[in-house]
């Protein structure tokens, strides 16, 4: 099965360095991941199919926020997923 998590997570860690290990890049530490978080559901929101967006949501913290955070995530999952529904609100979508 396709998750849109794994484009976002692939993107992310091809520019890791620049991304979120320097502490200038955007996704950097806790702000930075709750930013990764919001635009992931942004984009998550061009899906429309709700069960798509649910069933890849459910598994994003690990698919995406663990692995991308080298299994140190700055945030808990309950932030990760706050953020990811405020990202989907702004993208159009709600109650997933």
């Amino acid at each position: 099965m396709y998750y849109y998590y794994d484009v976002i997570y692939d993107a992310v860690t091809r520019n890791y360095e620049h991304l979120v290990a320097n502490e200038d890049g955007i996704y950097h530490g806790k702000e930075g991941c709750l930013r990764l978080a919001k635009e992931y559901g942004v984009g998550l929101a061009d899906f429309k199919d709700r069960k798509k967006i649910k069933d890849d949501m459910q598994s994003s913290y690990s698919g995406l926020c663990v692995r991308a955070y080298l299994l140190r995530p700055p945030v808990d999952a309950k932030d990760w997923f706050e953020a990811v529904l405020k990202g989907l609100e702004r993208g159009g979508v709600t109650n997933v």
